[in-house]
């Protein structure tokens, strides 16, 4: 029996031995392809067998710094930052895992901890520091726009973002197009129609019509004819031609190639050999909505080197776009050709140091205006991709500005597009919070109102209210917002530029006080200031009406008149407590007694024309006072003086308190 207890050992341990070998053996045969899939730069492949590999076998340093890189070119900062700071526990300094940690922080926002990771890694690697400044600076910067964002809202277009990569909305003559690499409902894909680099379909350009800000009421529909097998990215339209110029991708065959977390410069492993997604620019004529005479640019050279993201300029004179063709001054430049008078382009030309920088300038746009906006990572910015403009054309261009807070994000912003410059558009992202990886968003200019509510009592003079319900009503859109003051009668709101707004402030034992304003906005930081002034509600205090003109020796309502009484009827109507008297006053001019008629005439006509709104008759009474209380004694009155004495008002002559029991 023990014999046989002691084979039966021998065996339990035997086959856990196999086991265990075949678990080591089948872990290094993923680890060795997870390498080869990051080598091809297949990466959304290579992650997975990592972690895989992770769970059994503790990773090496060589492993931590690979799954960071592939988390790093599929744009995973998150991800990528937490295998990096596993890394820097194995206190191998590598200069490039430490600038990728550092970048990784800034991209997240965390710029306290970047500028410590800057500041080490210059202590570490002063010869490869001498952009220390600029890392500093930009981080400063990031947190200094953070805390104090520009004027604008932006919104996530939701219902054209899916949760793959949705960018560059451009206009075209039936509506707008964009890129994405969402997937068809119910479609299967095969191997070669999946982007290894990201796990996701190969982008394709969509048409959507319908547009409203951030809201589509029609479906995106792949465009047809100018989809190729690959890639298909941003471009732009050239409304006076009919003309659409657009980015393809073509597959290379390549030995190496460094990696590049472009987020439209891609590259894949086909066969045995090793191949590179290079870009080119083709345009195609919309004739009777059908894109034909598709034409590749003249100066393509996808064996060597890229170029994409065409821009035009105003008159369509200059056609501007990014490469990285040899002679620039980083991984991608902008350039630009100039067309001739045969129609075609002229040899392209670098945009110039201004704006090109060693690192790379992506995505050009020109507004309207001419104002070129552009994307880099090498000019000051927050972190990844940031948006700038400037002024100018072709290679001479002013200082490249940032558009800060909230246009520009930690992460990649880029595409911009303006339906009214300056003020509202589109652009790119794939900021926090976003629906999918890039997303599309709608921004729109807008202007901080401060308002506050004053009571002005029985001696006009004005005190802050506090407490105040406050309506704030956009004419152009019916929308609506309400709010109350706070103690020291104040209230603020965003508000749109070019706008008109009715500011309606209500408080029980004052009347209502209403506001129209237009907004104008001329900076980022646009501020406007109204007040709100408010009448008390006294016994026996008398209350001019504006604007209540009669025609000569009428006592007709006119219907300018009417709009003014309006406002009384209203103002009975939410005062229910109130009795009033409504007084009629003429100038000097005339008799005693034709004025004293007059004004009662006016007074009683006025009186009919309320009452005729349902107001309950015993509310309010006519009386007509001639020339006797004028509001301006003088013998000689000038014409202003008379149109003072030309007045209408009204006074509280009765305040019923079981009423004002609620009162605040």
């Amino acid at each position: 029996m023990k014999t046989n207890l002691n084979s039966i050992a021998r065996i339990l341990v035997f086959l856990s031995l196999t086991i265990l070998i075949s678990v080591q053996v089948n872990a290094q045969k993923k680890l060795k392809k997870a390498k080869e899939y990051m080598v091809n730069f297949e990466y959304s492949k290579a992650i997975p067998l990592y972690l895989d590999y992770f769970e059994h076998k503790n990773p090496k340093p060589n492993d931590v710094r690979d799954i960071a890189n592939c988390y790093l070119m599929i744009n995973d900062v998150k991800s990528a930052q937490s295998w990096l700071s596993r890394y820097n526990t194995f206190y191998i300094y590598s200069a490039t895992e430490m600038l990728n940690y550092a970048n990784t922080l800034k991209a997240s926002g965390d710029y306290d901890e970047a500028m410590k990771q800057y500041v080490k890694f210059q202590e570490i690697f002063p010869a490869k520091s001498e952009n220390i400044d600029k890392w500093l600076i930009s981080c400063v910067d990031g947190k200094k726009w953070t805390k104090k964002p520009l004027n604008y809202e932006v919104m996530n277009v939701e219902q054209l973002n899916s949760e793959n990569c949705d960018y560059g909305l451009f206009p075209y003559k039936n509506g707008f197009l964009y890129s994405t690499d969402k997937k068809q409902n119910n479609s299967k894909y095969s191997s070669q129609e999946i982007f290894g680099w990201t796990g996701n379909p190969y982008l394709k350009i969509y048409t959507v019509s319908n547009l409203n800000e951030s809201t589509v009421s029609a479906n995106p529909e792949m465009v047809d004819n100018i989809n190729t097998t690959y890639h298909n990215g941003s471009g732009v339209y050239d409304f006076e031609n009919d003309v659409l110029y657009y980015t393809i991708t073509k597959m290379k065959n390549k030995k190496s190639l460094p990696p590049n977390s472009d987020p439209t410069n891609w590259t894949e492993k086909e066969t045995e050999e090793q191949y590179v997604n290079r870009m080119e620019i083709y345009s195609a004529k919309l004739v009777n909505d059908k894109w034909v005479n598709i034409t590749p640019f003249a100066y393509n050279n996808s064996d060597l080197y890229s170029v994409g993201h065409p821009a035009l300029s105003p008159d369509g004179n200059i056609l501007y776009f990014a490469s990285s063709m040899p002679g620039g001054f980083g991984g991608s430049d902008i350039y630009y050709c100039l067309r001739l008078e045969d129609g075609t382009w002229d040899k392209p030309l670098n945009a110039g140091y201004m704006i090109n920088t060693e690192g790379k300038e992506a995505f050009p746009v020109i507004d309207k205006t001419g104002k070129l906006y552009f994307s880099s990572d090498g000019q000051p910015g927050m972190g990844g991709l940031d948006i700038f403009e400037c002024q100018g054309s072709a290679d001479n261009w002013t200082v490249p500005e940032n558009l800060k807070v909230p246009i520009n994000s930690p992460k990649d912003d880029f595409s911009p597009y303006f339906n009214e410059t300056g003020f509202t558009g589109y652009f790119s992202s794939n900021r926090d919070g976003g629906k999918g990886e890039d997303d599309i968003y709608y921004f729109s200019k807008g202007l901080i109102i401060i308002g506050r509510t004053f009571a002005r009592i029985f001696d006009n003079s004005l005190t802050p209210l506090e407490n105040v319900n406050v309506e704030i009503t956009n004419i152009n859109n019916s929308d609506l917002t309400a709010l109350v003051s706070d103690n020291n009668g104040m209230f603020s709101e965003r508000a749109k530029c070019s706008n008109t707004y009715e500011f309606t402030a209500r408080k029980k034992g004052y009347f209502m006080q209403s506001v129209l304003l237009e907004t104008e906005c001329r900076t980022g930081n646009d501020t406007i200031y109204v007040d709100l002034i408010l009448d008390q509600i006294l016994e026996n205090k008398s209350y001019v009406l504006n604007n209540i003109y009669y025609d000569f020796d009428k006592w007709f309502i006119r219907p300018d008149a009417a709009k003014e009484l309006d406002k009384l009827v209203s103002l009975l109507v939410e005062n229910p407590e109130i009795d009033i008297e409504l007084g009629s006053h003429t100038d000097s001019r005339g008799t005693d007694v034709y004025n004293q008629k007059l004004s009662q005439r006016r007074a009683e006509s006025a009186v009919g024309y309320i009452i005729s709104k349902n107001i309950d008759p015993d509310r309010i009474t006519a009386k007509g006072y001639g020339e006797s209380k004028p509001a301006v004694k003088c013998n000689f009155c000038t014409d202003e003086e008379h149109q003072m004495n030309r007045r209408t008002e009204f006074t509280v002559t009765k305040i019923r308190y079981e009423n004002f029991s609620s009162l605040k």
